[in-house]
């Protein structure tokens, strides 16, 4: 079993106890080694899902809940930068594209800024403000702010707005990714904005970094087979490989 596929087993398992779970239960379950439960379990508590106690660990209460967009653009910021990079190269000057409000999709915007030929069309309040500097048309979503993501634009007006524009490309990312490719989130409200966004686009580009792989979120937005590129950081988005017949790995 892989390691992503163990934690996931691990917040599966504390999920259906009691809230409590010691490593020793954990080893026997998942027929593990104790040092490598440990490693899981660091692991996921410097990913915010567990906390880890003497003699075991449980589930972190905020699990469903979203970090803050500071707190996200913190985390895992070198592979966000990869990806990001990747993703420009997917850019063409004169194209219309959609960003999400996602911290990695602020990354890539932050890629744009010195080009002038672009629109780019978003929900995500600090990605208008970081292209507020530069040549690039901007459209804003419009809508009302999400009480739990607070850069973040959802409601009809949103949806509207998307619904209105047809997209060269749509850059998106969410909570988690399972290995069967379902791809999922922790707001269904940004991901009924986010359907639009990928509806009414020619192409669509999961930009995840691979602390997601395994995740899995309360609310599913798709699954991998329907979208047109999946990009990581290194070669992490091989893990996926059996997607190659449908999808672009990068």
């Amino acid at each position: 079993m892989f390691n992503r596929e163990r934690e996931q087993e691990i917040l599966n398992i504390l999920k259906s106890s009691n809230g409590f779970v010691s490593t020793k239960q954990l080893c026997d379950t998942l027929f593990a080694s104790e040092s490598s439960v440990r490693r899981d379990l660091k692991s996921l508590e410097e990913r915010g899902l567990v906390r880890r106690s003497y003699g075991g660990a449980s589930l972190e209460n905020n699990f469903s809940n979203i970090l803050t967009f500071n707190n996200r653009t913190k985390q895992n910021a070198d592979a966000k930068r990869e990806i990001a990079k990747k993703a420009s190269s997917l850019i063409k000057e004169g194209q219309i594209i959609f960003l999400d409000q996602s911290s990695t999709a602020f990354y890539l915007a932050n890629e744009l800024v010195g080009r002038s030929s672009i629109t780019v069309v978003t929900n995500n309040i600090e990605i208008m403000m970081l292209l507020s500097n530069s040549r690039i048309k901007v459209i804003s979503s419009g809508g009302f702010l999400s009480d739990e993501n607070r850069n973040c634009l959802i409601g009809g007006d949103a949806q509207k707005t998307f619904e209105n524009i047809f997209a060269d490309i749509c850059f998106f990312s969410v909570k988690g990714i399972l290995y069967d490719g379902t791809i999922t989130d922790c707001s269904r409200e940004e991901i009924m904005v986010r359907n639009v966004m990928l509806k009414n686009a020619k192409q669509s580009v999961f930009i995840c970094d691979s602390t997601k792989f395994g995740l899995r979120a309360p609310f599913k937005q798709c699954e991998l087979g329907d979208i047109d590129y999946l990009i990581s950081e290194d070669n992490c988005a091989f893990q996926f490989s059996e997607f190659q017949n449908k999808i672009e790995l990068l």
